[in-house]
C-alpha cells in the first residue's frame, strides 16, 4: 500500500493504491480420517467393523481426502482525492477510486465450476469443469464528493457536512468458497451394515494409516470411486451443484448523508442529520431447480438441488440521527442518541432462501434487523475528592468510576406464513420450498407491541386463535400447487402473490439498563511497579432492573398454529459479574 500527498495552494491532493493477494485455506482435516464402529467386542477383535464413515473421499481414486484447496484471490485499488479549501470556512472533497476483486482460484487447480446450459437446457446441458469460480467485473469506478461549511456569523459554532459516494466491496468468501461442494473434488460417504449377521457386501475397507504419525496414508476404497460423464456429473445417482453467475457483478453501495452540528456551550454539542444508502448486486440465495421449474425447463435427474447465488438482491437504508453530547468535563460526560430509521431489502441473510425465488421483488420488505425507533443514553462519572494526581488521600478515597447505558428500541419486524409442508414442495418435488405469505389480511387483529400481547393466545393481538386453533380468521391462505412425486416432477404453476408483505408486523420492543461500578486503589511508588500501580475492583450489572425482553427468534408465525403470534422464551435476565485487575 502506498499513498502520496501533494499540497498545491488550497488543494491537498492524495493519491495511491494498494494490492492484496489473499491466501485462504479451505480444508476439512477430520473429514479425511476414516472412522469405524463395531457391533461388539468380538467383532472389534476380529477386525470386522459394521460401519465406515462418515468421511470424504476422492471420487476418482477412492482415497480419503481433506478436500484441501489453497484458495487465492487478488484485490487491487487505486484512488485520487482532492481536499479543496475553497474559503476558510468551506472545504470541498472530491475523489475517485477504482476497485478490483478478482475471482477465487485454487493453487491445486481442483476447483470445479458449474456452467448452466443455454435457455431451456439450463439444467439438462449443465456441465461441471475445472476453473476459477467466476469472471470478475472490472469497471468498478466509485466517485466521492463531500463538503464541510461553517457559516461565519456563528463564529465556528455551527457546521454543515454532507456527501455522496459509491463504494464497491468483494463478495463474502464464506459464500464464494461453497464452490468446493461441486462434484469432482470429493464425495461424502459412509457404509453401514444393518445387523451382526449381515455379510460385508457393502465393501467396508478396514485398516490403519501406513504412517502412525500422519492422518494420511489410509488405503483407498474402490466402492467410493465414481464414474463421471462428459458433462462432469456422476453417471449414477444425483448430486447438488453450486452455481454462481459466470460474470459476477461487484456489490455496490451508494451512500449519502447531510448533517449539522452546533456547539451549545458548556461542553454540550448537538447534532442532527440524515444518512442513507442504496445497495445493489447483493447475493440472493435460491435452490437452482426452482426458477427453471417455473419456466417449464426440464429437470436433470443427475441434479437433486444445491445452491444458486444470484446477484439480484437489493436494499436501502434511510435514517434521521439526533444526538446531544456532553464532552468529558467536571468529572462527568453523557451522550444521548436517537435514531429514526427504515431498512428495506430482498433478503437479510445470505444463506436464507426467501419464499419467492421466481420474483425477487415479492420478497422485498423491511429488513430482519430493521428498528424504526432507537434511543441510547450513555453516561460516566469519575469523581475526584482530593486534587493532585499523586495525593495519597485520593489514591485511597478516590478512584471511583460509575458508568451506565440505557438502550431502548421499538422492536424488530416479523412475518406470518402459510405452511405447505404436509402437501409437498412448491415449484418442484426436490425444490424444498414449503412456505408462503398469506394472500390477504382480513382485519380484526390488534397492533400492540407490549409484552402482554405476545405471552398468551387469548390476550394476544390474535385472540381468536385461542378458540379456533389457528389464525385463519385474520389471514387467508393463498392458492398454490405442490409437487410430491418420484421421480422428481415440477410445473409452471405459480402460487398466488402475497397480500401480506415480508416483515410487515412488529415484535415487542427492547429495554435494558447496564451499569458498571469500579474502584481503583492506587499503590505507593515502589521499585519495579513504579508510581502508577493500582488494584481495581469492578462490578458489571447487565439488565439491572431485570426487564422482561421477549426473544424475537421464538415468535410462532405459522398461521396454522394454535399459539400463533406468541413468544415462549425470553432473553437474559439480570446478570451480575465481579472482577478484579492489577495493573502496573
Amino acid at each position: 500500500k502506498e499513498v502520496a500527498t501533494k499540497i498545491i495552494g488550497r488543494h491537498t491532493i492524495k493519491f495511491g493504491g494498494e494490492a492484496t493477494r489473499l491466501f485462504y485455506l479451505d480444508a476439512c482435516v477430520p473429514c479425511g480420517v476414516p472412522s469405524y464402529s463395531f457391533f461388539n467386542l468380538w467383532d472389534f477383535l476380529n477386525d470386522a467393523p459394521n460401519h465406515e464413515g462418515y468421511l470424504t473421499a476422492d471420487p476418482h481414486t477412492g482415497l480419503p481426502t481433506t478436500q484441501r484447496q489453497d484458495q487465492r484471490e487478488n484485490i487491487m485499488g487505486f484512488f485520487v482525492q482532492d481536499d479543496w479549501k475553497v474559503r476558510p470556512n468551506l472545504t470541498v472533497n472530491l475523489g475517485l477510486r477504482w476497485s478490483y476483486f478478482g475471482p477465487l482460484s485454487s493453487k491445486e487447480n481442483n476447483m470445479y465450476v458449474a456452467n448452466p446450459g443455454p435457455g431451456s437446457d439450463y439444467l439438462t446441458l449443465l456441465t461441471v469443469s475445472k476453473g476459477d469460480s467466476w469472471k470478475a467485473q472490472k469497471n468498478n469506478f466509485g466517485p466521492e464528493i463531500g463538503f464541510a461549511w461553517s457559516p461565519t456569523k456563528f463564529n465556528n459554532r455551527l457546521v454543515f457536512r454532507g456527501g455522496y459516494g459509491l463504494n464497491y466491496n468483494q463478495e463474502e468468501i464464506a459464500i464464494s468458497a461453497n464452490i468446493a461442494g461441486n462434484p469432482g473434488l470429493d464425495i461424502g460417504v459412509y457404509l453401514s451394515l444393518p445387523s451382526p449377521s449381515s455379510p460385508n457386501n457393502l465393501g467396508i475397507e478396514y485398516g490403519v494409516s501406513t504412517n502412525p504419525h500422519s492422518i494420511f496414508g489410509y488405503q483407498p476404497n474402490k466402492n467410493f470411486i465414481l464414474s463421471f460423464g462428459p458433462n462432469g456429473l456422476p453417471t449414477t445417482g444425483s448430486v447438488g451443484v453450486g452455481i454462481f453467475p459466470n460474470t459476477l457483478p461487484t456489490t455496490r453501495v451508494h451512500h449519502y448523508s447531510f448533517d449539522m452540528q452546533y456547539d451549545l456551550g458548556h461542553q454540550y454539542v448537538m447534532s442532527l442529520g440524515y444518512q442513507g444508502s442504496l445497495s445493489r448486486d447483493i447475493f440472493f440465495h435460491e435452490n437452482p431447480l426452482a426458477v427453471p421449474a417455473t419456466l417449464g425447463y426440464a429437470l436433470n435427474p443427475q441434479i437433486n438441488g444445491g445452491d444458486y447465488w444470484s446477484l439480484n438482491g437489493r436494499g436501502n437504508y434511510n435514517a434521521m440521527l439526533a444526538e446531544v453530547k456532553h464532552q468529558f468535563s467536571h468529572q462527568f460526560m453523557a451522550d444521548a442518541q436517537y435514531t429514526w430509521s427504515r431498512s428495506m431489502d430482498t433478503s437479510s441473510a445470505p444463506y436464507s432462501e426467501q419464499l419467492y425465488p421466481y420474483n425477487v421483488g415479492l420478497n422485498y420488505g423491511r429488513s430482519d434487523y430493521n428498528v424504526t425507533n432507537a434511543f441510547k443514553l450513555f453516561g460516566m462519572w469519575q469523581p475526584t475528592f482530593f486534587h493532585g494526581s499523586h495525593s495519597w488521600a485520593e489514591k485511597i478515597a478516590g478512584g471511583w468510576s460509575l458508568s451506565g447505558i440505557f438502550n431502548w428500541h421499538s422492536g424488530f419486524p416479523w412475518s406470518p406464513f402459510v405452511s405447505t409442508n404436509t402437501a409437498g414442495n412448491l415449484y418442484c418435488a426436490q425444490c424444498g420450498y414449503t412456505q408462503l405469505y398469506p394472500a390477504a389480511y382480513l382485519g380484526g387483529a390488534g397492533q400492540s407491541t407490549s409484552n402482554d400481547s405476545f405471552e398468551q393466545p387469548h390476550s394476544s393481538n390474535f385472540p381468536l386463535t385461542a378458540t379456533q386453533g389457528n389464525a385463519n380468521a385474520y389471514f387467508s391462505t393463498p392458492t398454490y400447487t405442490t409437487y410430491n412425486c418420484t421421480p422428481a416432477c415440477s410445473g409452471t404453476s405459480l402460487p398466488q402473490a402475497p397480500g401480506v408483505h415480508r416483515n410487515s408486523l412488529t415484535l415487542p420492543g427492547y429495554k435494558d439498563v447496564d451499569l458498571t461500578l469500579a474502584k481503583s486503589f492506587g499503590l505507593p511508588k515502589m521499585p519495579v511497579l513504579g508510581e502508577n500501580a493500582r488494584f481495581e475492583l469492578r462490578m458489571d450489572a447487565y439488565n439491572v432492573f431485570n426487564n422482561l425482553n421477549l426473544n424475537p427468534d421464538s415468535i410462532s408465525n405459522n398461521i396454522g398454529n394454535s399459539n400463533f403470534g406468541t413468544i415462549n422464551s425470553a432473553l437474559a435476565a439480570r446478570v451480575l459479574q465481579l472482577g478484579a485487575r492489577f495493573s502496573f
